[in-house]
């Protein structure tokens, strides 16, 4: 088969896989009826009371909206936002999904937004909104399964895709100039003065924080499990150590 022939039967078996994925498509469907509902309710401005409700922020959290840490991910600011997600949603989440079922996925999805919105609390500043912790969740928990596969189009392993979105993230949510850590938020002032200040609109601390917790569930998965074989061999080992 010529190389040609098999990116089109991997690209025809990712669609597959895409379309068999009724939970990530039941995910998709539940982000993009939310925001429908916000669209029609005037978007950000005629909703900003919801946002300020079930978005989240340092200011939220120490009020008693503890709710946020979970609700900020079914939100979205644009209908480019919530697109971008959930195309990300659907290619990733839909090969988790085929390889470890619909459940795995679900949970992964859950630990990521709570993940996102822990980091944020930490380090992250302004009102949360959005579903890329989870992303960056079910991302994570790909790589670290299978960390030497391709992850086209980008011609990188995962495990170096992983480590380099890991390490950007980690050094743009640190030069925030709002978080005001020596050294770093100099960097960050000098990329505000270079026109860069965009950059620090995007929740790279939820980034990270979703990251985190897609790897530890990776690494959750991969541990050892407990065997007969296994439990024997510890007893004969411990038999010979006392004999």
């Amino acid at each position: 088969m010529s190389a040609s022939g098999g990116l089109l039967a991997n690209a025809r078996r990712q669609l597959r896989q895409i379309g068999d994925a009724r939970a990530s498509w039941a995910w998709l469907g539940g982000l993009l009826i939310v925001h429908a509902a916000i669209a029609l309710g005037g978007g950000l401005q005629g909703m900003a009371g919801w946002y300020e409700t079930l978005g989240l922020s340092r200011e939220a959290w120490s009020s008693g909206l503890f709710w946020t840490i979970l609700s900020h991910g079914f939100l979205h600011g644009s209908w480019l936002h919530v697109g971008l997600n959930g195309v990300f949603l659907l290619a990733v989440g839909a090969r988790i999904e085929h390889m470890l079922g619909r459940r795995v996925l679900g949970l992964t999805i859950i630990l990521g937004i709570l993940g996102g919105g822990v980091a944020h609390l930490a380090l992250g500043r302004g009102l949360l909104v959005g579903f890329s912790g989870a992303c960056m969740a079910i991302l994570l928990l790909l790589t670290t399964l299978s960390p030497q596969s391709r992850m086209l189009p980008v011609p990188l392993s995962a495990r170096s895709l992983a480590l380099g979105l890991m390490i950007g993230e980690t050094l743009l949510a640190l030069i925030h100039p709002g978080l005001g850590l020596p050294g770093f938020a100099a960097i960050g002032r000098v990329f505000e003065e270079q026109g860069f200040g965009s950059w620090f609109l995007l929740g790279h601390a939820c980034h990270v924080g979703g990251g985190i917790a897609g790897w530890c569930m990776g690494r959750w998965i991969l541990r050892p499990r407990v065997t007969i074989d296994r439990l024997r061999r510890e007893r004969a080992r411990r038999e010979t150590e006392r004999g």
